[in-house]
């Protein structure tokens, strides 16, 4: 966001708060693509190389464990899980309110 603090004072905040789950967002995209590169990663190694010997149930229990570790996660995933409930301090809301009715009738 460019401006300078009056700028950043003075925009309503709905804006702000979309900028900042924009960057949320890109910083999970960005996440989960690094993420599924080291899984490809991963599989293409694997996959590579066939196993030589039948492999011992600790090997596979801990390959199992290890492919849960860097499996992408979907998105649709995260849209199934219940959303956090918001708890709102009452007082907050009135002084912001008081401030911003203050700050209109000062400007006019």
């Amino acid at each position: 966001m460019l401006g300078g603090r009056g700028e950043v004072i003075s925009a309503p905040a709905v804006e702000l708060l979309k900028y900042m789950d924009m960057k949320i967002e890109e910083a999970e995209n960005e996440r989960m693509a690094k993420q599924a590169e080291m899984y490809i990663g991963y599989l293409s190694q694997i996959f590579s190389q066939q196993l030589q010997e039948k492999p011992s149930a600790e090997y596979a229990r801990a390959k199992k464990d290890f492919e849960a570790l860097i499996t992408p996660d979907k998105k649709g995933d995260q849209k199934k899980q219940a959303p956090k409930q918001l708890e709102w301090d009452d007082e907050v809301i009135k002084q912001i309110e008081k401030e911003r009715q203050e700050a209109l009738t000062e400007s006019e």
